[in-house]
């Protein structure tokens, strides 16, 4: 037994072995109270981020407390800055995803990073299949691509602007497009680019409309004035003794002064009908299809007498219009004349009344030559005549067709035309037969 119990003495420990026996004891035991410091720090962290106050007299003690407010604000503070940039990139997402103005983020390669809404329709793909792939693989227009790698050779340079411009890009139907291109640095990788697209086309159109109405106009002012000018100044200078001369020349100047007059009238009426306002402030009632037709018959029966035709009223009796009856009157007015003007001699016209749906279809039918497929898309267009020399020498301004579209759009309405070479030609005026909204047309 004693043999046994000596054993178990710490005396019969060899002094290396007490040393390494009692640097283990220290080793454990200041590991173990690492771990409890730090499982007691973690807590103490916890807590003081979920409640800002540390109320255990130990954690005082331990100078926990301060660290634990500092971390508490620290991430409160990182929180709160992580919030408002999050919501300035929310914002700043909503705004560039509900512009009109397509923008497309590419990366140093080309690669898509991410589009808007607005480039999807402007050059037809969709975003999500287009990211991470070579704007060319999508959006096959090289004149677009070539302004892109232009770009993108000058991104790395630290006094690059930027390049922009206009692009004409060859879709199904053409476009026109200022285009932007701007550095877009990231940090770690080579600069890519913002691009920015805006479709002109609706502008350089008009622009081009504008100009063109304005040489069309001085064309056709300078002859009658031109005409009017000449025979009054041979009135004044020269001294002419035969009454039928006088009077010739007075017819002339007469004429000149009607097409003259007749053109600035027709300039007037489109302005007006162009006005924003015009359509809200028009004066609507409804009325009888027949009986405007009838008054527009009249007036002209004696040109139609002339040339040997005969005006005929044909279809729904009780048919109604809700527009503005004078200017529908000298929309039809505009459409019968052109029937009688360009028609062969003693043919019937016929105006035929229709009821359809929701709207009322006065159609104007002639016997005349007929129109040509290529000329039938661009009739409506102001000063536009498939034979000038003929048009002008029969009076036409050229902006009747053009003021019969105007009326029948400012109304909500329509004008639709059917002819072939030889056959002869039929105007449908569709206008509405009751109260409608024209908010939108």
């Amino acid at each position: 037994m004693q043999s046994e119990m000596e054993t178990l003495t710490p005396t019969s420990l060899s002094s290396p072995q007490v040393a390494g026996w009692i640097v283990a004891v220290c080793l454990a035991a200041a590991w173990m109270g690492l771990a409890w410091m730090r499982r007691r720090q973690r807590a103490q962290l916890l807590a003081a981020l979920q409640d800002e106050s540390c109320t255990s007299e130990g954690d005082s003690a331990t100078g926990l407390e301060p660290l634990a407010r500092a971390a508490f604000r620290r991430v409160r503070a990182e929180r709160e800055r992580h919030l408002r940039l999050t919501d300035r990139l929310s914002e700043i997402e909503r705004v560039v995803r509900a512009t009109p103005i397509a923008v497309i983020a590419l990366d140093h390669l080309q690669r898509v990073v991410s589009a808007n809404p607005a480039a999807e329709r402007l050059l037809g793909f969709d975003e999500r299949a287009a990211r991470g792939r070579l704007l060319q693989d999508f959006v096959r227009q090289p004149a677009l691509n070539r302004a892109v790698s232009s770009a993108l050779a000058t991104a790395g340079d630290s006094h690059a602007t930027g390049v922009s411009g206009e692009l004409h890009l060859d879709f199904e139907e053409p476009l026109e497009v200022q285009f932007s291109c701007e550095p877009l640095h990231t940090d770690g990788q080579p600069p890519g680019l913002v691009l920015s697209l805006v479709d002109v086309t609706r502008l350089r159109r008009l622009e081009s409309m504008r100009s063109e109405f304005a040489a069309n106009v001085s064309h056709e002012l300078r002859t009658p004035i031109t005409n009017i000018k000449g025979y009054v100044e041979t009135l004044l200078q020269v001294e002419l003794d035969e009454p039928a001369q006088q009077r010739r020349f007075l017819e002339i100047i007469h004429r000149n002064t009607l097409r003259l007059s007749g053109i600035v009238e027709d300039i007037l009426t489109l302005a007006f009908l162009e006005e924003p306002e015009a359509r809200h402030t028009l004066e609507r009632k409804s009325f009888c299809a027949r009986e405007a037709t009838t008054a527009v018959a009249e007036d002209l029966g004696s040109a139609a007498n002339v040339r040997g035709m005969r005006l005929l009223i044909e279809g729904d009796t009780e048919a109604k219009i809700f527009a503005n009856r004078p200017l529908v009157e000298q929309a039809l007015a505009n459409l019968i004349s052109n029937a009688i003007k360009y028609s062969s001699e003693n043919q019937p016209i016929r105006v035929v009344i229709a009821t359809v749906g929701p709207n009322t279809r006065l159609s104007v039918i002639d016997r005349g030559p007929g129109i040509a497929t290529k000329h039938v898309a661009r009739i409506f267009e102001r000063f536009y005549r498939i034979d000038k020399a003929r048009t002008r020498t029969q009076g036409g301004t050229g902006l009747g067709l053009a003021i019969v579209k105007h009326i029948a759009t400012i109304h909500g309405g329509r004008v639709e035309v059917e002819s072939q070479i030889g056959e002869g030609s039929r105007f449908h005026l569709i206008l509405p037969n009751h109260e409608v909204s024209t908010d939108g047309a």
